[in-house]
C-alpha cells in the first residue's frame, strides 16, 4: 500500500525537507531548486510493495524520539528533584538516536538527509574546516 500524504509529510519532516511545494533561488538569472527533494519525492512513490511497514516503523520511532525531546524540555531547568537526579545527557542521547534513525530512514530511500536542514547545523557544507 502506498504512503498516505500524512506519512509522506512525516518522512519529509524527519529527513529535513521542506513541506512547501517548491523553494527556488536564482543562479545566473535562472530559477533553480535549492534542495534535491525531487529525489525523495520520486523514491516515496516507487517503494517496493510490502516494504512500507519497515518505513512506517522508523517513522513511528522518530516521532516517539521527537515527542520525548519535547516532553523533556522542562527537565532542562532542573538537576535534581528530591532524591531523583536528572540525566543531564538525555537530550544529547535522544538527539544521537534521532540522527541514527533519520539516517536509517534516508538510507531506505537512498537519499541524503537534506544538507540544508537547519537542525543539522552544517549550513549545507559537509567538509570540515581545519585551522
Amino acid at each position: 500500500m502506498a504512503f498516505t500524504e500524512h506519512e509522506k509529510s512525516r518522512i519529509r519532516h524527519h529527513l529535513g525537507y521542506p513541506i512547501v511545494a517548491s523553494i527556488t533561488t536564482f543562479a545566473l538569472g535562472v530559477p533553480m531548486a535549492i534542495e534535491p527533494s525531487f529525489m525523495l519525492e520520486s523514491a516515496m512513490d516507487k517503494i517496493i510493495p510490502g516494504c512500507e511497514d519497515v518505513t512506517r516503523e522508523k517513522i513511528a520511532v522518530l516521532d516517539k524520539i521527537e515527542q520525548q525531546m519535547v516532553e523533556d524540555l522542562e527537565l532542562l531547568s532542573v538537576r535534581k528533584v528530591d532524591e531523583i537526579e536528572i540525566n543531564e545527557n538525555e537530550l544529547s542521547a535522544l538527539r544521537k538516536q534521532y540522527d541514527y534513525w533519520a539516517s536509517s530512514l534516508a538510507n531506505d530511500f537512498r537519499v541524503l538527509r537534506n544538507p540544508y536542514d537547519f537542525r543539522l547545523q552544517t549550513g549545507g557544507i559537509n567538509v570540515s574546516v581545519q585551522h
